[in-house]
């Protein structure tokens, strides 16, 4: 097997890591309409956390939402996606299930509409164009159209729902603007587990710093990364999975 001298050669290894440790947990994965979720969510500090509501801003398929259920039985889950085909594959996994609300939408700092940038692969779909950077890193990947979609601020989604509050955000570059417009309702929130992103894979994408710089200055402790990625052909990492967490939370 040849090595291009472009790319990292530890990037083989991640993957067989990844796969050995998905193997051990098997067991333990909910597995619904081919949504799996991250593994990482399975370390017991997470899994003995008791909130009263789970918010999932960027749903996808569901593959954190499937999780949730089987982690915190009766904590209420709040999934938003604003993507029409995943929503409706969402009903269809977790319709049913009395303890979930399904929005369809853009969580943001304002209410109103905006273009959803689709691309092949939809995990990466975004309110943001993809840069320069994003068509280097997956070549395979791109723009495959655009839809509009309606943005609403996740405060005014939260309405009627109490906390403590568990809340993921994976919105592909616009987690600052989710963050921004929860408004007063960070105050309820116990953790928050935030996609932050080291490279510019999307035009005027908040970053690391910015992410880091705006929870704690709202009474927020990073505690580092649940999860990163890193480039294949660097070996840099592009994003990471950032926890935060009240100081008053912790045990």
């Amino acid at each position: 097997m040849s090595w291009a001298p472009d790319r990292d050669p530890s990037a083989s290894f991640r993957r067989l890591e990844k796969l050995l440790l998905m193997l051990r947990f098997f067991p333990r994965f909910p597995r619904q309409a081919g949504a799996w979720p991250k593994y990482e969510y399975l370390k017991p500090w997470i899994a003995a956390l008791d909130p009263a509501a789970v918010i999932d801003v960027g749903a996808n398929a569901g593959q954190f939402c499937y999780l949730a259920r089987r982690l915190w039985p009766d904590a209420r889950i709040v999934a938003i996606e604003p993507s029409q085909r995943l929503c409706r594959r969402l009903r269809a996994g977790c319709g049913g299930d009395s303890r979930v609300r399904i929005e369809c939408c853009a969580a943001s700092d304002r209410d109103g509409e905006a273009t959803l940038f689709v691309t092949r692969d939809d995990q990466n779909s975004s309110l943001l164009p993809p840069s320069a950077e994003f068509a280097a890193e997956r070549p395979g990947d791109g723009l495959a159209g655009e839809e509009t979609v309606a943005t609403r601020r996740l405060d005014g989604l939260l309405d009627g729902v109490r906390g403590p509050l568990f809340l993921k955000v994976d919105v592909q570059g616009a987690e600052l603007a989710v963050l921004r417009g929860a408004g007063d309702r960070l105050d309820d929130a116990i953790t928050l587990i935030v996609e932050a992103p080291f490279e510019r894979a999307y035009d005027g994408a908040s970053d690391f710093a910015a992410i880091y710089e705006f929870l704690t200055g709202r009474g927020f402790v990073y505690e580092g990364s649940l999860t990163q990625l890193a480039s294949r052909r660097t070996g840099r990492v592009r994003q990471e999975d950032a926890v935060f967490t009240r100081a008053s939370s912790r045990g």
